[in-house]
């Protein structure tokens, strides 16, 4: 009996989540995190959507509304590292 592919998605989730965490302690920021976050939230997205969500069998247009709702979350991650200051003070308060 072996591991079944939902537990190997499983486990890839763990190890992902637990990759970004070691991230999060090294206490490092700038661009290599901030790629490796936005490479982090597209596979989990990537194993969830289609593994989970079992959106693999559903429509191509609601599959894809999930996709790009990753994609524009790995990009907002990717614009905050490189246009924090300006998009800290489009939306502070004075």
């Amino acid at each position: 009996m072996g591991i079944s592919s939902a537990e190997k998605t499983w486990l890839a989730l763990l190890a992902l989540t637990l990759f970004g965490a070691v991230l999060a302690e090294t206490g490092h920021a700038g661009w290599p995190l901030s790629l490796a976050v936005a490479t982090a939230i597209l596979l989990k997205s990537g194993l969830v959507i289609d593994r989970y969500m079992e959106m693999s069998r559903a429509r191509k247009s609601f599959r894809r509304i999930m996709y790009v709702f990753a994609v524009v979350l790995a990009l907002m991650v990717l614009l905050t590292q490189g246009f924090g200051e300006a998009i800290r003070q489009l939306t502070t308060i004075y």
